[in-house]
């Protein structure tokens, strides 16, 4: 406790001269009577101070068990996120398909993600599988179509996923046995609303409560928890990495992150523009940040995808400033990072992982 709390209001000046009168009496029956001058403290203090009398050894012992009382202020952890919470976040998780044309830019509710995928689309522009379990954002988007192998990555996480339409084998897997799946275009003006603020396909969105309700509608189980992340807050080691870009074809569409210290996180930006919450401001800035190599195929004349999931690769991972180059590895359709064969740990926060098709597409600022 610190500080000093006042008295309730309404005492008399004769209850104040006798609380004043005791004061001096237990000030007088202590050795140290300098510890009494000035002390104003309220009872609760005043009890303490008692306590602490009768040797500084217990008031050691005291301060040490507070300490570890403040060190387990939080019942649970995130899953996704590793952070602290009181509340037992034992429900579904929501995977999103947010778009990232320069007409989607700056999108809503990307900040508020657990975890977010980055993965080429057609042609130079990505598109982001933005999975929602610790926070519970009122706007989300604008909402996109499926890809076969974004499908994969939330079924990895076992989550609800929500998307407008898709590719003839993304939209077949997500309308599959396997995928509790969220139709955007048949929910539209219900559980998905379309702003006046841009065109269509570019204005569609949604929010974590619509896409429970819309959930609670279609009977998807909302009580499989994600499986969690591995977190490490033991300092990062590696090569300084004050920032890096990625080059995914275009300088409209490139990434660039730069690492803030007074975050903790790296500072997102697209086409070289920041990229802020469209709806709050906030800036987009996870703490972690995983580049994995993974191969891509064009499949067809309108630029689709096949890209492989589960061969395993190089990594970087981005912390603290610092870039550490490990493998990653599919664990039950989560892409994970790996060193020495063992699990490396994420610090506690959002984690974003982009895809590129190769080691040349990534450069690094130390």
């Amino acid at each position: 406790m610190t500080g000093t709390r006042a008295g309730p209001k309404g005492f008399s000046g004769k209850m104040k001269w006798r609380k004043q009168l005791l004061t001096a009496v237990l000030c007088a029956g202590v050795v140290a009577l300098a510890a009494c001058s000035g002390n104003e403290a309220s009872g609760e203090e005043e009890a303490d101070d008692a306590v602490n009398t009768e040797g500084a050894g217990q008031a050691e012992e005291t301060d040490t068990s507070h300490e570890g009382a403040e060190e387990e202020a939080f019942a649970f952890k995130a899953p996704l996120t590793g952070k602290g919470t009181d509340e037992e976040l034992s429900h579904t998780a929501f995977g999103v398909m947010v778009e990232n044309s320069a007409n989607a830019r700056p999108q809503t509710g990307l900040y508020q993600a657990d975890l977010v995928y980055e993965v080429l689309s057609e042609g130079n522009i990505t598109r982001f599988l933005a999975v929602y379990h610790s926070q519970k954002p009122e706007m989300i988007g604008p909402v996109r179509s499926a890809r076969e192998y974004y499908v994969h990555l939330n079924n990895g996480y076992s989550a609800i996923y929500a998307a407008a339409g898709g590719s003839p084998g993304g939209l077949a897997l997500a309308e599959g046995p396997d995928t509790p799946f969220i139709s955007g275009l048949a929910y539209d003006g219900r559980y998905f609303t379309r702003s006046s603020e841009r065109r269509a396909p570019h204005n569609m969105y949604t929010g974590y409560e619509n896409l429970k309700e819309a959930s609670l509608q279609i009977g998807h189980d909302l009580e499989d928890e994600p499986p969690a992340l591995t977190f490490d807050e033991t300092p990062a080691e590696g090569k300084a990495a004050v920032g890096m870009e990625i080059n995914y074809g275009s300088a409209g569409n490139n990434v660039r992150y730069e690492y803030d210290a007074d975050l903790g996180a790296y500072k997102r930006s697209n086409g070289g523009s920041a990229i802020l919450d469209h709806r709050d401001g906030t800036p987009v800035a996870p703490v972690n940040v995983l580049a994995v190599v993974m191969d891509h195929q064009v499949i067809d004349d309108q630029g689709r995808r096949e890209i492989n999931l589960s061969s395993g690769g190089k990594a970087y991972l981005f912390r603290e400033g610092v870039v550490e180059e490990l493998e990653w590895q599919n664990v039950d359709g989560r892409i994970l990072p790996f060193k020495s064969g063992e699990p490396a740990g994420f610090l506690p926060g959002q984690t974003w992982i982009n895809v590129i098709p190769s080691e040349d597409r990534l450069t690094i600022q130390d």
